[in-house]
């Protein structure tokens, strides 16, 4: 497991560029927002899904729902990196593999 660290600043998160830390965009109408991560595997892949407070948004493409919380994020379903295969759940805060 890999602790997935929050940042408010996006451009620090950039910057940083750990494995598995996260920004959230501002929400928009219903809650919806852009959740940036870089891949917890560490293959240094920064990658953006949309997530809804509280709920999964009804939207063409995937989307995910998330609990709204920064100290301790889940989503679900699991997160599939297609880029690098990486597969996993964000949970409480933490990444699992799969």
């Amino acid at each position: 497991m890999i602790r997935a660290i929050y940042f408010s600043d996006r451009a620090k998160h950039r910057d940083t560029a750990l494995p598995g830390s996260l920004w959230f965009s501002e929400p928009a109408d219903g809650g919806v927002s852009a959740m940036w991560f870089y891949c917890p595997c560490g293959c240094g892949d920064l990658a953006r899904i949309t997530v809804g407070q509280e709920h999964k948004p009804h939207m063409t493409g995937p989307s995910w729902n998330w609990n709204g919380r920064t100290d301790a994020p889940t989503l679900s379903p699991s997160v599939h990196q297609l880029n690098c295969g990486w597969h996993g759940w964000l949970r409480s805060g933490y990444w699992e593999s799969c």
